[in-house]
């Protein structure tokens, strides 16, 4: 039997909408596969024999984000393959449908979620407010604004080995505290001042050996996770929308 109660299926295009669910589910301890969270495990593996024990042999159900990207995808119509296999040979339900049941584009991922708990017939608890997973973005690059005045400041960006937890409060109008509180963040740097994405060089060379930063507006900060990774953020702008700013 799989060690997973719970398979998540899904296209690579719907990953957004995909890792909040996992998250959640994460959250409230239910076992599940996503690929994200199993990439050690799958390396070197036969991934198109192992993902028919994923899917055909999970404890509960395979949850499938059917979109059109799913439909034109040799994995997930391999995964699908799978799960039907099983699900012929079950006298319950074991295939949950996100698009023809339960349509992501009308619910939140929390939401679904929290129906996938009842359908596992585990009580939600309701954790403390700012507990609950912060906003989350998968960009690598570009522009990204956040309220650092909810979820205790917290923000999240990336994702797979690429992801950084990251957690600011305010210092002043011109400047912000940076921490490097989250388990998944090895340090937290700060460049000189003035200094150009350009002129920065190697960043690793810079000192991560403080808890906390406070990059000014304009400077650059740097994080480098536990994976080894390093995310290069400008401070474009400090607001405050509870002081009016």
């Amino acid at each position: 039997m799989s060690r997973y109660e719970i398979a998540l299926s899904f296209a690579g295009e719907d990953r957004t909408y995909v890792e909040m669910v996992a998250r959640f589910l994460q959250s409230h301890g239910v076992s599940f596969f996503y690929d994200d969270y199993n990439d050690v495990n799958l390396w070197g593996k036969d991934l198109y024999a192992h993902l028919v024990g994923v899917y055909s042999k999970a404890e509960r159900y395979v949850i499938m984000f059917i979109s059109r990207h799913y439909a034109e995808k040799v994995w997930t119509n391999h995964e699908r393959r799978a799960a039907q296999s099983r699900a012929l040979t079950e006298k319950g339900e074991y295939i949950l449908p996100v698009r023809s049941y339960l349509d992501a584009r009308r619910i939140s991922p929390e939401v679904l979620a929290s129906k996938v708990l009842e359908k596992l017939g585990r009580p939600i608890i309701l954790s403390k407010a700012n507990a609950l997973p912060p906003p989350h973005s998968p960009a690598l690059c570009g522009d990204v604004a956040f309220d650092y005045s909810s979820h205790d400041g917290r923000f999240e960006f990336g994702h797979g080995d690429l992801a950084f937890e990251s957690r600011w409060t305010r210092a002043s109008n011109r400047s912000i505290y940076c921490y490097n509180d989250a388990p998944s963040i090895r340090g937290v740097a700060v460049a000189p001042v003035g200094a150009d994405f350009k002129a920065l060089g190697d960043v690793s060379t810079l000192d991560f050996t403080s808890r906390t930063r406070c990059p000014a507006v304009g400077q650059f900060v740097v994080l480098q996770n536990t994976k080894g990774f390093f995310a290069l953020l400008r401070i474009e702008s400090i607001g405050d929308m509870t002081r009016g700013d």
